[in-house]
């Protein structure tokens, strides 16, 4: 059984979590919440969870700063930080204080049930889902990894990816699928996708649009790849219930 605390401040995606995360499995159990950094960190300290999901941006303490504060009081518990914000440095923050992973808003039910469902209790062992800067990676995969989160909108490729970090494609090639599981190309179209679910459940952009700002110059191109990787078409993915 994982032990969950849910520290958000907005209401609809602390309520969301709460009554979502059980019915991915009945090994996951919510046995709090709470809505802002100060709150949570009293909660965590007395309910002892395995895992806490948390928001970074909260009124009074921020998720960042309540995760420091506990480390330093040895409280034992591992960390999920969810949030709005993309910024590498965020990710290089969180990674510094030992958090396992890291979503985007609006959260994707399956990256959330990827990450949950890889954890072992016993060691809270954990393979971060993306789009996460794994502090396992060397310089060389980080700057990759960094490159397709602030260039994914363009026509990026892995040999010109790696004509700027200097190595051969080759070299990189090897590296980044041993490193991060995938080859450059599927964790692109991964973290594409990523953005095309993001901006389809929080604006009312046209397809064509979608598929122009995550990427892709031609929309049934798009739709298809994003129906490969869904399931869904992104009409059905946008419309889809609640």
């Amino acid at each position: 059984m994982l032990n969950i605390v849910i520290v958000e401040d907005e209401y609809t995606i602390r309520n969301g979590l709460c009554h979502l995360i059980p019915k991915l499995s009945p090994d996951f159990r919510v046995i709090g919440s709470a809505e802002n950094g100060y709150e949570g960190m009293q909660l965590i300290k007395k309910l002892s969870p395995d895992i806490a999901i948390c928001d970074i941006q909260m009124k009074k303490e921020t998720g960042l700063e309540m995760i420091k504060q506990l480390n330093d009081a040895h409280v034992p518990c591992k960390y999920i930080i969810v949030s709005g914000y993309s910024e590498f440095e965020y990710a290089k923050t969180a990674i510094s204080l030992g958090v396992i992973g890291y979503l985007l808003k609006p959260v994707i039910t399956s990256e959330l049930m990827d990450l949950l469902s890889k954890l072992d209790v016993k060691d809270h062992s954990a393979a971060v889902s993306k789009p996460v800067i794994d502090k396992s990676y060397s310089p060389l995969i980080q700057a990759a990894v960094q490159k397709i989160a602030s260039e994914y909108q363009k026509d990026i490729s892995l040999g010109n990816t790696a004509k700027e970090l200097g190595v051969s494609s080759e070299y990189l090639s090897s590296r980044f699928t041993k490193e991060t599981g995938e080859n450059f190309m599927l964790y692109l179209r991964n973290y594409r996708i990523h953005k095309a679910c993001e901006l389809l459940a929080t604006t009312d952009k046209k397809m064509y649009e979608v598929a122009f700002m995550v990427g892709y110059d031609n929309p049934q191109y798009f739709s298809n790849v994003f129906k490969s990787v869904m399931g869904i078409s992104p009409k059905s993915y946008r419309f889809r219930p609640e």
